[in-house]
C-alpha cells in the first residue's frame, strides 16, 4: 500500500489533470453475484485514468461509506489470478496498476466488506494502457496531392499519421489508420515534416510519444489544359486553367516541346523537353505562339504538340498534352475548265452539277497552293456571295458539286479546313482564307424530243423541241454534229457540221442521199456569257455547251412498180414483186376485195424478199393487192408522191386475181408392198365437176379424165415396199375451170422378214433371244406364243424399234415358245404376213442344284445339302407348294444374295452370348417356275433340319466345345441386320438334330447359347432402356422379346418390382447358363408399361439391386 505523502500526491494529479472520464467502458458481465443484506454497494464513482504504456490509476470517492462497520476494500480483477481481487483499508480512494504491456486492456470493480460479509459490486470498469507508436516508417510515392506510408505493426489498435507545414511548429492529424500502411492526402507545393502517433482501444492517442519524423516536399498541382485556339495560319493560342493554383503558392508556369519528337506527334522523351515559354507571372492563363514557315515545312496547318508545367518550390511532375493546328489555307484559284488529257481543254460542267473543281494544280508556280486538310467548296449565283446556295467539302482536288440549276451563272470559291476540322475565319489575320472566285456556267439542258424524219427517198430531216431554259439569253444556238473516224487518234469524235443560230431553231435538213440509207446525227445547245466584254476588265464565266443527244433518221424505201402471182389456189394466193435497184428493208402487204387502189386496204404483213402466200381465202372470189416500202428504221413510205410532186409512187401498182374453187379431199391406204389405193371426196359448192386428174409430184399426169363418179383410183406397179408415193388431184368444172390441187403422201407396206430367218439366237432358263435380218421395214412388231395359236403381243407400234433383236424374259423353265415378227411401214401400217420360228426353240431345265417343286405333288417334297464341319441340312417342302424349285446356298457366310458380305459379318459380330457354328450359315431360296423369287409365306410351313456331328457321343458338338444343349437356329433380320432366334427351334438330342417349321424362306445358321455365368458384382441387363418394336441396339435380342440378364451366378431368382414396390414378375436361371430373359410382361401375362422398374438378383452370393426401364 503506498504511504500517505504518495497518496496525497496521486489525489492531486487525479484533480488537477486527468479527471476520470465520464464514458470510460463499463463491464456488461460480473464474474460475482449481486449479494443482498445491510452491507452498502460498492463505490458508483468507480473510474479510472491511464498514467502510462504501463500503469493505470484506479480511483473512487469514500463519501458515501459512512457505515462504521466497513472493514475493508476488495479490489477485483478481471484477469484470472489467485486470488482474484486486492484487499485495501478503509478510507482507501485509489489504487495503481503498474508492469503493465502496451495497449492492454484492464478490468476491474471494487466491493465492500463488514467482516466476513461482502457488499455488491461496482459497475465493472475496463481501461487500456497507452498505445506505443512504430519506431519509423517508410515514405514513397509522393505525388502533389498524396503519400504513401508503410510501417511494421506495434501494440496501437490505430495510428495517428500527423504532419506539419511550418518546420515543425505545428502538427495537425492528416488521417488515422487500422493497418500498416496507408495513402495519405497532402498539400501541393509544401514541404512536410511527417511523424506517426499511437492510439489505445479507448481511443486515446499516446502523449508527447512518437514515431521518427520524415521530410518531403510535394510538387505543384499539375495545370489543366483548355481547348486550344488556333489564331492565324501562323500562330497558336495556348490556354490553361489557374483557379486550382489558388493558394498554393506556385511561382510560374513552363511550356514544353519534345526534343527528340516532331512537334506533331505525341512525345516519347518522358518529362524532358525543350522549354518554350517560362512564364513567371501566374496570373496568366494563356499563352500565343508564333510559327515561321522553314523550307519546305509551312506553318499553315501545321500541328503542334505541347504540354504545360506548374513550378514552385518543385516543378510539376505530371504533363497535360494538347495538340493544335494553325489554320490552313486556301489556294489562289481553282477552276473546272482544264486540260483533261493533254493537249485537250475540258470543261468538267454538266447540266447540274460541276463535275471536277481542281486546284493545286502545280501548272502556274507564281500561284499560291492551299495547305490544308480538307476544302470547303462554297457556291452562289451572286459574285460577292451575299447570298450563298450552298456549301460541299472535299478531301482533296478536285471536288464536285450537285444539285445546280441548268444554263445558269455560279460563283464558287475554296475555303481551307485545318486537321483540326476548323475552317479558317475570314478575318484580317487570315488573308488567305478562301480562294479567287472562280465563275462558271452550268451547261444547258440538251434538245429533246431529237429525231430524224424522211422526206423522200433521197432526203430527211433532224427536228428537236427547244424546252424552255432558264436564262435563254445565254443560248447562242445549236451544232450539229456527225462523228468520225479520227486516224491519228484510232478513235470515232464528233465533228460539227452545221451551227443552227438562235434559242428558238428546230430542223437541221440533208438531201441527195442514198435511197433507203441511213444518217446519225448529233445536235447539242450552245451557250455564252452575254455580258462578257461589256466592260474593259470584265472576267468572263466560263461556258461550253449541252451534252449532245443523237438520232437515226433513214430516206424513205422505193417501193417496187408491179405485182404478180406465182400460183392461184382455192384458199391461197402467192404473190411476187421484182425487188427495185435498192431494196426496201421490208415490203408492206396489203390486200382488197375489189377491183383497182379504191380499197379498203387489209395490212397482211410485214415481210423480206419477194414472196407472199396468202392463206384463208374464200374460193372463187377476188383479191386485189399492193405493195409498199419500209426502210431501214422501221418506216413506212408515205408521201413520197406529194413530196416529189408526183415523181415518186407510196406503192406499187395494184394487181388483181380470182381464187379456184376447192379441191377435192385426196386419201390413201397401202394396198400392197406395191399398190397404193387412193380415194377422195370433192365439196366444192356451186361447182359442177365433170373430171378429175390425177398427178405426181412434179406435176406428171398419171390418169386425166377421171369420170366425175368415180371416187378411188388404184395405182400400181410401184418401185417396191414402204416407199413413200406423193400424189396431187384436182377436179375440172363444166366452165372449163381447174380447181384447186389437193396432195396426199402414202408409203406402200412394208415386208415382213423372210421366211426361216427369224431364229433364236441364246436361251436360259427363264429367257430366249431371238433375230432377224433387217429389211425395208421402219419399225417391227414380236408376238409370241407357247403353241403357235394364241398369240401375246410383245412389241406393238407404241414401243416398236427398228432392232432386228429381241430379248424375252419372265418365260417359264423348260417350255417351248414360238416368235412371230412383222413390219411396220413409216405410216405404221403393219405387214399383212409375219415370220414364225420353228417351234423347236425352248428354254432350259433345271438345273442338278436345284430342286423342282410341283404344286400337284401329293406328299412333302426333301431337299438336302452337306454342311462342311456341321453335319447335313434337310428341308422338307410342304405339299401344294406352288410350282418353281428351290436351291441351298451353303455358301452364304462368303457369297450371301439378300445381303452385302459386309452387312451379315456386322450382324455376325453384333452377337452377344451366342456362338453360330462355323460352316452353319446357310441360304435358302425358293423361285417360281417363271424364276421369281418367293419371299411370301408357303402355304404350310416347311420345316428345316440339322443334323449335327457327336461321334464320341459326349453331349458336344464334335471340333467344337458347345454343348448340344445350347444348340438352337436362329435366321437373320435382312432389314434390321441382326440374328434372331427361332421361337420354335427345337432339339432331338437322341437324333442328334435341331429344327424349326418355317413360314418362308431366307437366311439361318445353328448357333450356341454360351454361358455366361459370374459374379454377383457382375451382373447386368440390356437393353436398358428397352425400347420395342424401335430396331437397332434398344429392341429385342436374339433371346427374344424382353430384357435379358447376364452374367448371373448359376440358379440366380430375379425379381422385378414398380417403383411403388408392387411385384411384377419373377423370372430365374434354371438352365445355369447366367442367363435369363424377362419378356417386360406382368405376372398376369399382360405387357409392363412404360416406366422405370427395379430389380433383385438373389444368388448364394447374397443379393444385388439395380433399376430398369421400358419405353414403349
Amino acid at each position: 500500500m503506498p504511504g500517505k505523502s504518495v497518496r496525497t500526491l496521486l489525489i492531486s494529479i487525479l484533480l488537477t489533470a486527468f479527471a476520470f472520464p465520464a464514458g470510460a467502458a463499463v463491464s456488461k458481465t460480473s464474474k460475482r453475484i449481486i449479494r443482498l443484506g445491510a452491507v452498502p454497494a460498492g463505490s458508483s464513482d468507480f473510474s479510472a485514468v491511464t498514467l502510462s504504456t504501463f500503469s493505470i490509476l484506479w480511483g473512487w470517492s469514500t463519501g458515501t461509506f459512512t457505515d462504521p462497520g466497513i472493514t475493508k476494500y476488495r479490489l477485483y480483477t478481471g484477469t484470472p489470478t489467485v486470488p482474484d481481487y486486492q484487499e485495501l483499508a478503509p478510507g482507501t480512494t485509489w489504487f495503481l496498476d503498474t508492469g503493465l504491456g502496451a495497449n492492454k486492456m484492464i478490468t476491474r470493480w471494487l466491493a465492500v466488506s463488514s467482516g466476513a460479509e461482502v457488499g455488491s459490486d461496482s459497475p465493472h470498469f475496463e481501461k487500456y494502457t497507452h498505445a506505443l507508436p512504430p519506431a519509423s516508417f517508410l515514405l514513397s510515392t509522393v505525388t502533389a496531392t498524396s503519400a504513401y506510408l508503410e510501417w511494421t505493426w506495434s501494440a496501437a489498435t490505430a495510428y495517428a499519421i500527423e504532419g506539419s507545414t511550418n518546420a515543425g511548429v505545428s502538427y495537425y492529424r492528416i488521417r488515422d489508420s487500422f493497418v500498416p500502411w496507408q495513402t495519405v492526402e497532402l498539400l501541393s507545393n509544401k514541404n512536410y515534416r511527417i511523424r506517426m502517433g499511437a492510439i489505445n482501444g479507448d481511443n486515446e492517442l499516446t502523449p508527447a510519444q512518437y514515431s521518427t519524423e520524415k521530410t518531403t516536399t510535394t510538387p505543384p498541382l499539375n495545370p489543366s489544359f483548355e481547348p486550344a485556339v488556333a489564331i492565324s495560319s501562323y500562330s497558336i493560342q495556348w490556354r490553361w486553367s489557374t483557379g486550382t493554383f489558388t493558394g498554393t503558392e506556385i511561382t510560374g508556369y513552363r511550356l514544353y516541346r519534345s526534343s527528340t519528337t516532331a512537334d506533331a506527334a505525341i512525345p516519347t522523351d518522358g518529362l524532358a523537353g525543350v522549354v518554350v515559354a517560362d512564364l513567371a507571372d501566374i496570373t496568366l492563363s494563356s499563352w500565343t505562339e508564333t510559327f515561321i514557315d522553314s523550307g519546305t515545312v509551312a506553318s499553315a496547318n501545321s500541328r503542334h504538340t505541347r504540354w504545360l508545367k506548374a513550378y514552385g518550390i518543385l516543378e510539376s511532375t505530371g504533363r497535360p498534352i494538347y495538340q493544335k493546328y494553325t489554320y490552313a489555307i486556301a489556294p489562289a484559284t481553282c477552276s473546272a475548265f482544264y486540260l483533261d488529257p493533254y493537249p485537250y481543254y475540258v470543261y468538267h460542267v454538266s447540266e447540274s452539277s460541276l463535275d471536277s473543281l481542281i486546284w493545286n494544280s502545280g501548272l502556274d508556280p507564281v500561284l499560291r497552293n492551299g495547305i490544308a486538310s480538307s476544302y470547303v467548296v462554297e457556291y452562289s449565283t451572286v459574285g460577292d456571295f451575299t447570298v450563298p446556295i450552298g456549301t460541299s467539302s472535299a478531301g482533296a482536288s478536285p471536288a464536285y458539286i450537285n444539285g445546280l440549276t441548268s444554263n445558269t451563272k455560279y460563283d464558287v470559291r475554296l475555303g481551307a479546313v485545318n486537321g483540326d476540322e476548323e475552317q479558317t475565319p475570314d478575318d484580317p489575320q487570315n488573308q488567305y482564307a478562301y480562294s479567287d472566285y472562280y465563275k462558271f456556267m452550268t451547261r444547258p439542258a440538251r434538245p429533246s424530243d431529237f429525231a430524224g424524219r424522211p422526206l423522200t427517198d433521197t432526203a430527211l430531216a433532224f427536228t428537236w423541241s427547244t424546252a424552255a431554259y432558264a436564262n435563254p439569253e445565254y443560248i447562242t444556238g445549236y451544232t450539229i454534229a456527225k462523228s468520225t473516224f479520227n486516224e491519228s487518234l484510232q478513235q470515232w469524235v464528233l465533228v460539227a457540221v452545221a451551227f443552227m443560230p438562235g434559242v428558238s431553231s428546230g430542223e437541221y435538213s440533208l438531201d441527195y442521199l442514198m435511197t433507203n440509207s441511213t444518217h446519225t446525227r448529233y445536235v447539242g445547245a450552245s451557250q455564252a456569257d452575254p455580258d462578257c466584254g461589256l466592260a474593259p476588265n470584265f472576267w468572263c464565266y466560263d461556258s461550253g455547251a449541252s451534252s449532245f443527244i443523237s438520232a437515226d433518221g433513214a430516206t424513205f424505201a422505193t417501193p417496187p412498180n408491179d405485182v404478180s402471182f406465182s400460183t392461184v389456189g382455192a384458199r391461197n394466193v402467192w404473190v411476187w414483186w421484182n425487188e427495185p435497184e435498192v431494196p426496201a428493208t421490208k415490203y408492206r402487204v396489203e390486200r382488197s376485195t375489189t377491183l383497182g387502189s379504191q380499197g379498203p386496204w387489209v395490212f397482211l404483213s410485214s415481210t423480206t424478199g419477194a414472196l407472199y402466200e396468202d392463206t384463208g381465202l374464200t374460193p372463187l372470189t377476188t383479191y386485189s393487192y399492193r405493195i409498199g416500202a419500209i426502210n431501214l428504221l422501221g418506216v413506212q413510205t408515205i408521201g413520197i408522191s406529194t413530196a416529189t410532186g408526183g415523181n415518186r409512187r407510196d406503192y406499187s401498182f395494184v394487181s388483181s386475181t380470182i381464187t379456184r374453187h376447192m379441191a377435192p379431199i385426196l386419201s390413201g391406204v397401202a394396198a400392197s408392198s406395191v399398190a397404193i389405193t387412193w380415194t377422195w371426196t370433192d365439196p366444192s359448192p356451186g361447182v359442177t365437176v365433170t373430171s378429175y386428174v390425177l398427178y405426181t409430184a412434179s406435176g406428171g399426169v398419171i390418169a386425166a379424165g377421171i369420170s366425175a363418179s368415180t371416187t378411188q383410183w388404184v395405182e400400181g406397179g410401184l418401185s417396191g415396199p414402204n416407199t413413200q408415193y406423193t400424189r396431187l388431184l384436182r377436179s375440172v368444172a363444166d366452165s372449163g375451170g381447174v380447181g384447186d390441187f389437193t396432195t396426199k403422201d402414202i408409203y406402200t407396206l412394208a415386208n415382213p422378214p423372210a421366211a426361216g430367218t427369224v431364229v433364236v439366237t441364246s436361251s436360259g432358263m427363264h429367257a430366249l433371244a431371238i433375230g432377224w435380218p433387217a429389211d425395208a421395214s421402219s419399225w417391227y412388231k414380236v408376238d409370241r406364243s407357247p403353241d403357235g395359236l394364241a398369240w401375246t403381243n410383245l412389241r406393238s407400234l407404241v414401243n416398236a424399234s427398228s432392232a432386228t433383236a429381241y430379248s424375252d424374259s419372265g418365260l417359264h423353265y423348260s417350255t417351248t415358245y414360238y416368235y412371230a415378227v412383222s413390219g411396220y411401214n413409216y405410216d405404221g401400217i403393219v405387214s399383212v404376213s409375219s415370220a414364225v420360228t420353228s417351234g423347236a426353240d425352248m428354254t432350259l431345265p433345271l438345273p442338278v442344284m436345284y430342286t423342282g417343286v410341283f404344286s400337284t405333288a401329293a406328299a412333302s417334297q426333301l431337299s438336302t445339302a452337306a454342311l462342311a464341319g456341321v453335319g447335313t441340312l434337310a428341308v422338307t417342302i410342304p405339299a401344294g407348294a406352288p410350282d418353281g424349285y428351290f436351291y441351298i446356298s451353303t455358301s452364304a457366310a462368303t457369297s450371301p444374295t439378300e445381303v452385302s458380305k459386309t452387312n451379315l459379318d456386322a450382324a455376325t459380330a453384333n452377337l452377344h452370348g451366342v456362338e453360330l457354328l462355323t460352316g452353319s450359315i446357310m441360304e435358302l431360296r425358293y423361285y417360281d417356275a417363271f424364276g421369281t423369287r418367293v419371299t411370301s409365306n408357303l402355304p404350310s410351313p416347311a420345316r428345316i433340319t440339322i443334323t449335327y456331328i457327336d461321334g464320341d457321343d459326349d453331349g458336344v458338338v464334335d471340333g467344337t466345345s458347345l454343348g448340344e444343349t445350347s444348340l438352337r437356329l436362329f435366321n437373320l433380320d435382312t432389314t434390321a441386320l441382326v440374328w434372331n432366334r427361332l421361337s420354335n427351334s427345337m432339339l432331338d438330342p437322341a437324333a442328334r438334330t435341331v429344327y424349326a417349321d418355317l413360314p418362308h424362306f431366307s437366311i439361318y445358321a445353328l448357333g450356341s447359347l454360351t454361358s455366361v455365368t459370374g459374379a454377383l458384382a457382375d451382373v447386368f441387363a440390356y437393353p436398358n432402356p428397352y425400347r420395342p418394336g424401335s430396331g437397332g441396339n434398344f429392341d429385342s435380342t436374339v433371346f427374344g422379346e424382353g430384357i435379358v440378364f447376364e452374367s448371373l451366378p448359376a440358379r440366380s431368382k430375379i425379381k422385378i418390382y414398380s417403383l411403388a414396390g408392387a411385384l411384377v414378375a419373377e423370372v430365374s436361371d434354371d438352365d445355369g447358363d447366367g442367363r435369363c430373359l424377362w419378356n417386360a410382361r406382368n405376372k398376369d401375362g399382360s405387357r409392363a408399361a412404360s416406366g422405370v422398374y427395379l430389380y433383385v438378383v438373389s444368388s448364394d452370393a447374397g443379393k444385388k439391386k439395380g433399376r430398369i426401364a421400358i419405353i414403349r
